[in-house]
């Protein structure tokens, strides 16, 4: 059996176990209790519409950070002046946290537009299970998770989804422990829209993470896009899964220490250490580095 230099191992959900973004499952899962058809229709319409106003305003804030900054290099070369742009190796983490502090309004705003709208209205534990167990995870994920609890390293699952039933439906028997929002039911057993929020930001993200690895010894965190960028830089192992363009946007934005695993590396703690972000390609890669026979 194999040995892993990690007591335990705290992973984002959406696109980093899952292959794509999994609110769609949980839309169509709403969608589903819509009758007659046209009432399924303008349900979806409504949603597009939400997705449309959340893109808009992400992009917005991206554009700010990210794509003025590349005009800013572009002018000025690597001497960036002015804000926010100016970016050294000895600030990048206060601008970092500025930079994804800017993105958590937009993200308790729009939770608070999908229960106004009461989209998952309706939804029981039966069904959201279910909706869980369409979900398809990454090549590896089920192989991985299942060989490090076998070894004795705790699996957690920290998230911003909506319902930890739906996690639930998808990680059954690969994890310990789920941390998410979840949404409110009622005396009948059926979802009132309300959502609980217990992990919207970044900033949630690394609070909690905090938290467990005072509880715990050595810690991995492995993440795909920004919101996970903080809980990865905290941890003692942090891994970038995946070839996120924002994600690597942000990186080279903010020069954030970055390590690109190649093939066959073994974990070295001299080497993988707390305050930089290593990046795989899969969740094999991620096994054949940590991996200790």
């Amino acid at each position: 059996m194999p040995n892993y230099p990690i007591n335990k191992l705290i992973t984002d959900f959406d696109e980093t176990v899952s292959e794509m973004d999994t609110i769609r499952l949980l839309i169509h899962a709403a969608a589903d209790n819509r009758a007659p058809l046209g009432e399924r229709e303008q349900f979806l319409a409504d949603w597009q519409e939400m997705v449309e106003w959340y893109s808009t305003r992400y992009g917005r804030i991206l554009d700010e950070w990210l794509d003025q900054g590349d005009k800013e290099t572009r002018r000025q070369g690597d001497k960036w002046t002015g804000s926010p742009f100016h970016v050294s190796r000895f600030t990048f983490h206060a601008l970092l946290t500025d930079f994804l502090k800017s993105f958590e309004a937009l993200e308790r705003a729009s939770l608070r537009r999908v229960m106004d709208k009461k989209f998952l209205a309706g939804l029981t534990q039966d069904q959201l299970r279910k909706a869980g167990q369409k979900v398809v995870k990454k090549p590896g994920v089920e192989r991985v998770l299942s060989a490090m609890r076998a070894s004795g390293v705790g699996i957690e699952i920290l998230s911003a989804n909506w319902s930890h039933t739906f996690i639930e439906g998808a990680m059954e028997g690969l994890c310990n422990q789920i941390v998410t929002n979840d949404l409110v039911f009622d005396s009948g057993g059926h979802s009132t829209g309300q959502i609980l929020m217990r992990v919207v930001s970044a900033q949630d993200k690394l609070q909690h993470f905090k938290e467990q690895r005072a509880k715990t010894g050595r810690t991995l965190y492995i993440g795909d896009s920004i919101s996970d960028f903080l809980a990865l830089l905290e941890a003692d192992v942090g891994v970038l899964i995946g070839e996120n363009k924002v994600a690597r946007q942000t990186i080279d934005r903010f020069h954030i220490p970055l390590i690109s695993l190649r093939h066959a590396e073994r974990f070295h703690p001299k080497i993988h250490h707390q305050g930089t972000i290593l990046r795989v390609d899969s969740w094999e890669g991620l096994d054949r580095f940590l991996k200790e026979e």
